[in-house]
């Protein structure tokens, strides 16, 4: 019974550990602003998030160079 619950939660633990690269995400635009703002909203902080964000909310490059 042990063994069941501990094979159960590593595959629940493995499955978590997906994410979708930057690629993905910029030829899905509007799926990574969604993700973005899910990540944001639940505090959530993962290489998923960060593509999501890096493609959802591009930085103005004009901003940062002085």
């Amino acid at each position: 019974m042990k063994i069941k619950f501990i094979f159960m939660m590593f595959i629940f633990i493995l499955m978590g550990c997906e994410h979708k690269s930057e690629e993905y995400y910029k030829a899905h635009p509007e799926e990574a602003r969604k993700r973005s703002l899910e990540c944001r909203h639940n505090a959530i902080i993962s290489l998923d998030c960060v593509n999501a964000y890096k493609v959802g909310f591009p930085r103005d490059e004009n901003l940062t160079q002085e």
